[in-house]
């Protein structure tokens, strides 16, 4: 809903309870007391509901919610003055049923000030001298005691009349996005019937035999309506105006579905026999598809937004009445082309002298005036768009985050943002003096792999499950080569902890291993080691980059792995030197060790890890 609302109620409840309880009203709400609402700022709809409720608590004397949604009601048509809106009320009609008609009529006017105005529609369905029977269409539920007293109001400051307002049984929805009600409103009508009846001739006096109709043939009717169609219950067309039947030279509109070739525009509702039989008091508005493919609906926005505008079919609009031809058994739809210039004109194949000579259609095309129910097309057309570009964004900004993972996978997030920002590969490249590094090589695991897909599925379960653990430690994933995975702590982000990391990650590893096995019946196990020392890091290869570690370290970490057994985790001197700076960890010498390239080093072997030791 607009701010325009809550001002309404702003103003008069501080009038008439004081600005206290107002913002006593706020606090109660998740805005607060010092909130100032905004004319054309749009807040959520269920606002209404919170403040009744807290009206309920601060002002209480027995009132109730609907007392205070009535009083809101009351509140909007009372401050119509500040905005300017009560002179619209006073040249709708002179009775109370020429302003219930032309409601919706009102609420178009003021999409123009207010274009995201999700607004309901009204029709009256019975009159008689006690009053009317109104519809009330809304996409929003409970506002029923708002209206009551908009109306309330109305009748009374404008129309000088008493009136009670009772609401009917509700009839079942043929449209999911709105709530149907029924209201009983009693007031005396006795009037605007008789004006009515004075406008049909009735006060000639003429004897009944004077007042017969005069038989009058579809032809002569469509004459005068060339762009009217007349259908029956089934919705299809039976006949069809002169001009109409010129806007479809390629498709004949005897025997279409009225609903396949048009929609209702104004009020929004579905193209359906029982909505056309109620709505023959309300101006309304089809628009028609021209030059439309068989294979397309016009439901279709995905494929209309994407055509460009010379490939978008051409719209006509028809405003008119419905009226229900009792002898015909069908409905004629009087009415003539929306059209707002010389150029809608010649688009749509017409004439001037194709449109009435009555009225101010023809001035309006010399004279190049917008009419409202084209603006309002061009405004919705272009909100189509803008929605259609947030979607691009919003696919733009998941397409780039998937990139950025992609390449987050392959290089360190920090180098990945100096690369972006141009610094060259080679300038990324540290001397890093102090890191660690872990091989993991997958044993014993081809005996079980009836084939290679087989083994590459059992594969990607061990890497993933790896995978998991690397995300919860301070430690990098180079790279997996075959059956051997790569592990350095201590970089891209030098920390001092690197060889803790590293042993919490290979004790973790080999934990997650096991469960694999006992749990997937997988006969893998894992061969570990790491060492720690000096390395070079940096970015290697332009079309497949990749985040690179060299040095004697990185050969000296393999040749752990390698020499290690399986199910255990062997580390070199240096790191178990560096490890003993970190209590918990249990380790067990193993010895010399003959090295391939190395001789014989000393090495240990990590048994667990004890945090209550720490």
């Amino acid at each position: 809903m607009y701010g325009m609302i809550f001002e309404t109620i702003q103003n008069i409840f501080q009038v008439e309870y004081g600005d206290e309880l107002w913002e006593a009203l706020l606090e109660r709400t998740k805005y607060g007391k010092r909130t100032v609402f905004c004319t054309h700022h749009i807040y959520p709809d269920d606002l209404v509901m919170q403040l009744a409720n807290a009206a309920v608590e601060v002002v209480g004397n027995g009132l109730t919610q609907l007392d205070f949604l009535n009083y809101f009601g009351r509140c909007f048509i009372r401050s119509f003055d500040k905005y300017g809106y009560e002179k619209m009320i006073k040249v709708c009609g002179r009775f109370f049923c020429d302003f219930l008609t032309g409601i919706d009529n009102i609420h178009l006017q003021m999409r123009y000030m207010f274009p995201k105005m999700v607004s309901p529609s009204m029709y009256i369905s019975h009159e008689d001298v006690d009053g009317v029977l109104l519809h009330y269409r809304t996409p929003r539920n409970g506002l029923c005691p708002y209206l009551r007293g908009l109306l309330l109001q109305i009748a009374e400051d404008y129309f000088g009349i008493q009136l009670t307002v009772h609401e009917l049984p509700s009839e079942p929805s043929a449209e999911d996005e709105y709530n149907q009600y029924r209201f009983r409103l009693n007031f005396n009508n006795r009037d605007y019937l008789a004006s009515q009846k004075y406008m049909n001739g009735s006060n000639l006096g003429l004897e009944r035999k004077m007042m017969a109709a005069t038989p009058l043939s579809s032809n002569t009717l469509l004459q005068l309506f060339p762009f009217g169609l007349i259908f029956r219950s089934d919705m299809k067309i039976i006949s069809t105006g002169k001009q109409l039947k010129l806007m479809f030279p390629d498709k004949p509109l005897f025997g279409q579905a009225l609903s396949g070739i048009a929609k209702m525009r104004r009020p929004k509702v579905n193209l359906t026999w029982d909505n056309v039989l109620s709505l023959q008091k309300v101006m309304c508005e089809l628009e028609m598809l021209i030059n439309q493919r068989e294979d397309e609906g016009i439901c279709n926005p995905a494929y209309t937004s994407m055509r460009s505008n010379e490939d978008q079919p051409r719209r006509l609009f028809l405003q008119g009445q419905f009226r229900y031809l009792e002898d015909w058994e069908a409905v004629m739809f009087l009415c003539n082309p929306i059209v707002n210039n010389l150029t809608d004109l010649d688009e749509l194949g017409l004439k001037l002298d194709d449109l009435s000579m009555h009225g101010n259609g023809r001035e309006m095309v010399m004279g190049g005036l917008q009419h409202n129910s084209r603006l309002e097309d061009l405004y919705e057309r272009a909100e189509e768009r803008s929605m259609e570009l947030e979607k691009t964004h919003q696919l733009l900004a998941q397409w780039t985050e998937r990139g950025d993972q992609l390449l987050f996978s392959m290089i360190p997030k920090s180098v990945a943002d100096n690369l972006r920002r141009g610094t060259h590969p080679v300038d990324t490249c540290q001397n890093f003096e102090s890191i660690t590094v872990l091989f993991v090589e997958l044993t014993n695991f081809d005996i079980n792999a009836d084939n290679a897909m087989e083994m590459v599925k059992c594969m990607n379960a061990v890497f993933s499950q790896l995978d998991n653990v690397i995300d919860r430690h301070n430690v990098y994933k180079v790279e997996t080569v075959g059956k051997v995975y790569m592990v350095v702590g201590g970089a891209p982000e030098k920390n001092d902890s690197h060889v803790r990391d590293i042993a919490l990650v290979a004790l973790s590893f080999r934990d997650e291993i096991e469960e694999l096995a006992t749990n997937a019946g997988m006969d893998v196990q894992i061969r570990t080691g790491f060492h720690s020392g000096s390395a070079v890091g940096g970015v290697v290869g332009t079309k497949m980059p990749r985040y690179c570690f060299f040095g004697d370290t990185i050969n000296t970490a393999s040749r752990m792995q390698s020499s290690s057994e399986s199910g255990k985790i062997q580390m070199s001197s240096t790191s178990h030197g560096l490890l003993q700076s970190f209590p918990g960890f249990v380790c067990q010498k193993r010895g010399l060790v003959a090295v391939k390239g190395k001789g014989e080093m000393q090495t240990h072997w990590l048994i667990e890890y004890q945090p209550s030791a720490n």
